[in-house]
């Protein structure tokens, strides 16, 4: 596996930068602290305000529908968080069948990690094409856990040195959504293009 260095200092930056500060449709709607199905409809619509080029709004209960076939699954991780999660075979699968089930809908890759991020946003980390090229992953379910086990060794890292209450306090931001501010910041596919 691939090493990155990621810092406490760049999380921060990026997380500061005016660039970041765009993600409007997150303040609203993806917070650690709400119950993500009774935000089933807000989360669609942070998918759906993130790119408009993906057809959500008229698919939008054929999405919702996959997502509560998911619910037993989804459940199984209500209470993770990336620092700490022990990738298993059996935790490996479920992420696998969510990953797979999601991106048949029509939200493809980027959008299936938006909206697992959304169901839980202590553990699932976003990503688009530039971000998983950056880090060697394929746009596939085998490469989102290759690209899950980078980030917790990046978050793990950072947490050496700094208190995760403290990072969270300061930020009003989970640790895998500001990993996701310093990737999109860096490797997103507009910046790569």
């Amino acid at each position: 596996m691939i090493k990155f260095n990621i810092l406490y200092e760049d999380l921060m930056e990026a997380h500061n930068s005016k660039e970041a500060q765009y993600d409007k449709a997150y303040k609203e709607l993806i917070l650690p602290t709400k119950d993500s199905w009774k935000e089933l409809d807000s989360i669609i619509d942070f998918v759906r305000r993130w790119n408009k080029r993906v057809p959500i709004g008229k698919n939008k209960d054929k999405i919702k529908e996959v997502i509560l076939s998911l619910r037993k699954e989804f459940e199984v991780f209500k209470n993770c968080c990336i620092e700490n999660f022990d990738f298993t075979q059996e935790n490996i699968g479920l992420i696998k069948k969510i990953y797979d089930t999601l991106s048949k809908t029509v939200l493809k890759s980027t959008g299936t990690t938006k909206l697992m991020h959304g169901m839980n946003p202590n553990l699932f980390v976003m990503w688009d094409k530039g971000i998983y090229d950056h880090y060697g992953c394929y746009p596939n379910s085998t490469g989102y856990i290759r690209f899950m086990e980078s980030m917790q060794e990046i978050i793990v890292k950072i947490l050496k040195q700094h208190n995760k209450e403290e990072i969270i306090k300061e930020t009003n931001r989970t640790l895998p959504k500001l990993v996701d501010e310093y990737n999109w910041m860096h490797f997103r596919t507009s910046k790569v293009v």
